[in-house]
């Protein structure tokens, strides 16, 4: 793949909170029309450097390149008019509001430059929804969706604001097998647009179903990169892990060579013995 493909380069970011290193080197290359997975276990780092892209978080150290230019993010509003946009784990959608409502929020159609035009969005987000495949009623309140739907409804949001960069945090982690398929045809599109997309997700399967390329961070530290097509799910976990997970398992039986509790010739008479 070309360079001039890049769309977001970050390098060297490092992030402490307290004095506590979180991140120490955290490194991608996103490229143009492109799934990038951003792999690595719990306390990995992954998300004080998702943090860090979208503007929640300043970084102590590192660079980073959007377009070629370098540059920071001060907060998600700048991230986002930079065109960067996210979806998290953590729904929040407005209960009482329709989908379209949710979709369009602070973004809404006006009439007169005033009076929320009710129709244009109702319309705007069943095109949208359509192309997407997505089944979701545009005038339906929120709080009478499925967790599945209101998912889809976060996912579609994200994408109406045509950004040309979209972080997916574990996006099908409250939907089926059936909205996940939709979901995927979904990021074909958007690669085919040439949106790059960074995906992170603790279903490897999704990973090689969907992703081009990956990084892999580990206990904060940047371990590699490189294509999907390179590499194979037990030399993934490897690095996610730091060795095979019989390794793991047999280090951690090892090290517990101290007895903590020891029971022996415990009886109740008619229920059981020794």
């Amino acid at each position: 793949m070309s360079d001039s493909d890049l769309l977001l380069k970050a390098e060297g970011i490092q992030k402490s909170y307290g004095g506590v290193l979180a991140l120490h080197d955290g490194c991608i290359e996103l490229r143009a029309g492109t799934v990038h997975a951003l792999c690595g276990g719990n306390g990995a780092g992954k998300s004080t450097f998702l943090n860090i892209l979208m503007g929640l978080e300043a970084p102590d150290s590192g660079r980073i390149w959007l377009n070629r230019s370098e540059t920071r993010f001060a907060s998600p509003a700048s991230a986002l008019a930079a065109g960067i946009a996210i979806i998290t784990q953590e729904l929040s959608p407005v209960p009482d509001m329709t989908v379209a409502e949710n979709i369009f929020l602070g973004r809404e159609s006006r009439r007169a430059g005033w009076f929320v035009n009710q129709t244009l969005m109702q319309r705007k987000a069943a095109e949208l929804l359509e192309r997407l495949n997505f089944a979701v009623d545009p005038r339906a309140k929120m709080r009478r969706l499925s967790l599945g739907q209101i998912q889809l409804v976060e996912i579609a949001k994200a994408i109406d604001q045509r950004s040309s960069v979209l972080i997916m945090d574990e996006p099908t982690s409250a939907i089926g097998e059936k909205e996940t398929a939709v979901l995927f045809n979904a990021i074909r599109q958007l690669k085919s647009a040439g949106v790059g997309i960074i995906y992170v997700s603790h279903r490897l399967s999704e990973l090689f179903s969907i992703a081009d390329e990956y990084t892999v961070f580990r206990d904060g530290d940047f371990v590699r990169t490189g294509l999907m097509k390179d590499i194979d799910r037990d030399e993934l976990i490897r690095l996610i892990v730091g060795g095979s997970l019989i390794d793991q398992q047999c280090a951690a039986t090892e090290s517990n060579k101290e007895t903590l509790l020891e029971v022996q010739g415990y009886s109740r008479a008619g229920e059981f013995e020794d």
